[in-house]
C-alpha cells in the first residue's frame, strides 16, 4: 500500500512512430499494357453509369458519446492493480491522466470511497485530497472516511475537509490525533493540513509545537516551516527553535529552517 504514496523521480522518454502510408502506386494510360478488348466511348460509359448506378447519399453515423466517467474508471482501476509494484512510466502515465481529469473525475472517486479494499479507499482519497475545494460533492463520504481502518484515507480525508467549514470541526481533531500516528508520512500530511488553517486554536498549535521535535527529520522540517508561517501566534515556540539552532546535532537544513522561523515570529512581532 505504501509504494503509490511515493513520488517517483524518473525521467520520462518519449517514443516517436513514423507513420508510413499504405496503398498501390499508380500509373499513367500511357504507361498500361493495351488490352485486347475494345472499350466503349467514354460518353456511352458515363450514360451508362449515370442510367444504371442511382445516386447513393452518404450519411455521416453519430457517434456516440463517450462516458467520461467510463474513462476516469479505467485509468482509476489500473492505478489500483499497479499500485503494489508498479512500473514507474507506467504509474506515472496513469497518474497524469486521472489527474487531468480533474473535477470530473469526483463522481468516480466518490464511489471508490466506498469500495470494499482499503487499497482502493486509500487511492481515492489522495487523489481527492488534490483536488482540494473541487472535491465539495465527495464531502459526505469523505466524513465517513474520518473513520476508516486506513489512518492514510483519514488523514486525506480530514485534509480535504478542513476546506469546508461544515466540516473542518470534524476533521480537526482528526488531524490533531494523526500528529502523533506512528506513521511519518501521516504525521507529515497532518502538520501540513494543520498549518494550511486561517487559524490555529492552543490544540493545533501544541501538535505542531510538539512536532518540531519528531524523530523524522522531514516531519521535523515541516512542522518548523509551519511554526514560522504562523507568525505572531507562535511566539511560544521560540525558545524551542533557539534550542534547534544552538544544538551541534542539528543538520544543517533544520537550523536554516528554523532560524528562519524564528526571524518570522519575531518580525511579525514587531507589526
Amino acid at each position: 500500500m505504501q509504494v503509490f504514496r511515493v513520488v517517483f523521480a524518473v525521467s520520462l522518454v518519449l517514443c516517436a512512430f513514423s507513420l508510413k502510408g499504405c496503398g498501390s502506386a499508380t500509373t499513367s494510360d500511357s504507361q498500361q499494357p493495351a488490352s485486347s478488348e475494345s472499350k466503349p466511348p467514354a460518353s456511352t460509359t458515363v450514360a451508362s453509369a449515370e442510367t444504371s448506378a442511382p445516386t447513393e447519399k452518404v450519411t455521416a453515423e453519430t457517434p456516440e458519446p463517450v462516458d467520461p466517467q467510463a474513462e476516469v474508471k479505467a485509468v482509476f482501476e489500473k492505478l489500483l492493480s499497479i499500485r503494489t509494484e508498479p512500473d514507474p512510466d507506467e504509474w506515472i502515465q496513469a497518474d497524469k491522466k486521472l489527474i487531468a481529469f480533474g473535477k470530473t473525475a469526483v463522481p468516480t472517486l466518490k464511489d471508490a470511497m466506498s469500495h470494499t479494499d482499503s487499497g482502493a479507499r486509500e487511492l481515492a482519497s489522495m487523489y481527492l485530497a488534490s483536488l482540494g475545494p473541487e472535491a465539495k460533492e465527495a464531502a459526505p463520504v469523505l466524513e465517513k472516511a474520518l473513520q476508516d481502518e486506513s489512518p492514510f484515507t483519514q488523514v486525506n480525508a480530514a485534509s480535504t475537509l478542513t476546506h469546508f467549514p461544515e466540516y473542518r470541526e470534524k476533521a480537526i481533531p482528526v488531524l490533531i490525533s494523526l500528529t502523533e500516528h506512528p506513521d511519518p508520512n501521516t504525521r507529515l500530511t497532518s502538520i501540513y493540513a494543520l498549518g494550511n488553517l486561517e487559524s490555529q486554536s492552543p490544540e493545533q498549535l501544541n501538535a505542531i509545537k510538539a512536532a518540531i521535535n519528531d524523530s523524522d527529520p522531514d516531519v521535523q522540517l515541516a512542522a518548523i516551516k509551519v511554526i514560522g508561517q504562523m507568525g505572531e501566534p507562535a511566539k511560544t515556540t521560540l525558545t524551542d527553535l533557539q534550542s534547534l539552532i544552538d544544538n551541534t546535532d542539528t543538520s544543517e537544513d533544520l537550523r536554516e529552517a528554523a532560524l528562519s522561523s524564528k526571524s518570522q515570529i519575531e518580525q511579525s512581532q514587531k507589526k
